[in-house]
């Protein structure tokens, strides 16, 4: 009988049409996706900043990176790393940048590239307000090296016109 009242008042409509937007403005803003492209075997910084940067140290509850999967890539508590939890394919391969935390930059740094790395990463942010960002990483062959170019050399056909007009 409560929830039929609570229903009939409007007050469940207009919850549920506020929570209802704020989870689709959420989830737009999580569309705006980076793309960052890596070679196997070098390294790729997957970028993440807060809109709002902290005011000290401690305004940082938690930043948590994981893939595709919902595997643990790194984590930041407190403003301290914790690699407790990681999952063992990301250990002695990721790193971040905490002389960035105070600026909001919570990007990672992942190194030794391998073709498993290729997906989505999430960096969620939980702060007072908690943020989530999303990254794409594509990984690619390295090119192979190509011979520098015989610029120094003229074409043949320019010492034909150069010694033609002598």
């Amino acid at each position: 009988m409560a929830v039929y009242k609570r229903i009939s008042s409007g007050n469940l409509m207009r919850w549920c049409f506020f929570n209802l937007l704020h989870v689709f403005l959420l989830a737009n803003e999580v569309s705006l996706q980076e793309t960052v492209v890596g070679f196997i075997g070098g390294s790729a910084v997957l970028p993440c900043s807060s809109k709002e940067p902290p005011h000290t140290i401690q305004d940082i509850n938690q930043v948590r990176w994981r893939n595709k999967y919902n595997l643990n890539v790194y984590e930041i508590i407190k403003g301290k790393v914790s690699v407790e939890e990681q999952n063992p394919q990301y250990k002695n391969r990721t790193e971040s940048f905490p002389e960035e935390y105070m600026r909001g930059n919570f990007s990672i740094k992942l190194n030794n590239l391998q073709h498993a790395d290729a997906g989505e990463y999430t960096c969620y942010i939980i702060m007072e307000e908690s943020e989530d960002h999303t990254v794409k990483l594509l990984t690619e062959e390295r090119p192979e090296r190509q011979l520098p170019n015989e610029g120094t050399k003229p074409r043949p056909d320019m010492i034909n016109s150069a010694t033609a007009s002598f």
